[in-house]
């Protein structure tokens, strides 16, 4: 028998194509923009741990996000748009939101439009928050200004991610410092019309024993010290990157954690997700 699941916010071979800009913006549709977990002062279990933001840095486009006084994390998808997890700024005004840069641009800009994906449902009795099976945890912020031409958004991947390595990027409550790790897409939830739109990976730990997902086997076991990591209170919104022909690819934005079997936040065998491709 499958270990029960509970789901909690982050508080969480075909080619690919990148997702048009105006694709993001036609499928939102502006419109209004809830509560999130509160963050902490360091985010992800496991992984490399704090590190100092480079403006060459691959991650240099995810930066951090102010959500009525609380610090999350989004990305970079367009000069003024940016992806993060719906219920973070769910309900939100755009002024009181705002996205910030982390290394030396120095970039920060309040919100002007929150678009919130429009199969959120939120937690409407009958659906767990964060349920990935049931709604897109998932949400698009225009900014006021736009980015400085140095800086160069995510592209977003349009190939499936089951099986691929993905490097989680989180400010989990700061806007100085960002937490990177590893994980493997163990799991892929499909939506209303059938297609893969939401990823689960487990945390493993030294040995096959914490495995949740997947087969027991070395092949599904952890990606080592200081690569594995799982997602902890204050992960909403950060993100997933996936490489593909040697380039970095937005793969998905995380928004959930989640516990199988009684697996504490953050320990081994817990578990994570993501909301991933966008419909195209």
């Amino acid at each position: 028998m499958r270990p029960a699941a509970r789901f909690a916010p982050v508080h969480s071979t075909s080619t690919p194509a990148p997702v048009p800009r105006r694709t993001l913006l036609r499928f939102f549709g502006l419109g209004a923009a809830g509560l999130a977990l509160g963050p902490r002062a360091w985010a992800l279990a496991g992984g490399l741990g704090l590190q100092d933001p480079q403006a060459d840095s691959p991650w240099s486009c995810v930066g951090s996000l102010d959500a009525n006084g609380q610090l999350f994390t989004a990305t970079l998808v367009g000069p003024r748009h940016v992806l993060t997890a719906a219920h973070v700024v769910n309900g939100a005004q755009p002024g009181l939101v705002s996205f910030r840069l982390a290394h030396g641009s120095g970039f920060v800009s309040r919100a002007s439009a929150i678009s919130v994906h429009p199969s959120y449902k939120g937690n409407l009795p009958f659906n767990p928050p964060a349920d990935p099976s049931v709604h897109g945890d998932i949400a698009l912020v225009r900014l006021e200004k736009a980015v400085p031409p140095s800086v160069t958004p995510a592209r977003v991947f349009g190939g499936p991610l089951l099986g691929r390595t993905i490097t989680l990027v989180s400010h989990g409550g700061s806007t100085t410092l960002m937490t990177v790790g590893e994980n493997r897409v163990d799991h892929v939830f499909n939506d209303f019309l059938g297609q893969p739109a939401t990823y689960l990976f487990d945390y493993d730990g030294p040995d096959l024993s914490s495995n949740r997902l997947g087969p027991a086997v070395p092949a599904n076991g952890s990606l080592g010290t200081r690569r594995e990591a799982s997602l902890v209170n204050g992960d909403s919104g950060s993100a997933a990157f996936v490489q593909f022909d040697g380039q970095w690819w937005l793969g998905g934005i995380n928004s959930f954690q989640l516990s199988i079997g009684g697996a504490g936040s953050g320990a081994y065998g817990s578990a994570g997700g993501l909301k991933g491709r966008l419909p195209l």
